[in-house]
């Protein structure tokens, strides 16, 4: 049975990766990702291809999700359109409603 780890040796008193510590060994060498998993699965099972287009396709809560699985996510305009060398102002306004 594995140890348990002790979180409060790797973090600050906020939560926060303590300094020196990357934050873990991130992803086992060799292991898959959901996405390569599901081609994977789709490579040994093509028949089930249209299983899968029919069910986004039927389910307009799904649809959106099947293209951004297709073409990804668009990309976000972070500079608000402006020049990204200025800074910008955020004002915060609380509705004590």
């Amino acid at each position: 049975m594995e140890e348990a780890i002790k979180n409060e040796e790797k973090r600050d008193n906020m939560g926060r990766f303590a300094e020196g510590n990357a934050g873990g060994p991130g992803r086992p060498k060799g292991s898959l990702s959901i996405m390569a998993k599901i081609k994977k699965y789709l490579e040994d099972n093509p028949n089930k291809l249209d299983e899968l287009v029919q069910y986004y396709i039927t389910n307009e809560k799904e649809r959106s999700l099947l293209l951004q699985m297709i073409d990804g996510k668009p990309p976000q305009d972070l500079n608000l359109g402006q020049n990204p060398e200025l800074p910008f102002t955020i004002n915060v306004i609380k509705d004590d409603k």
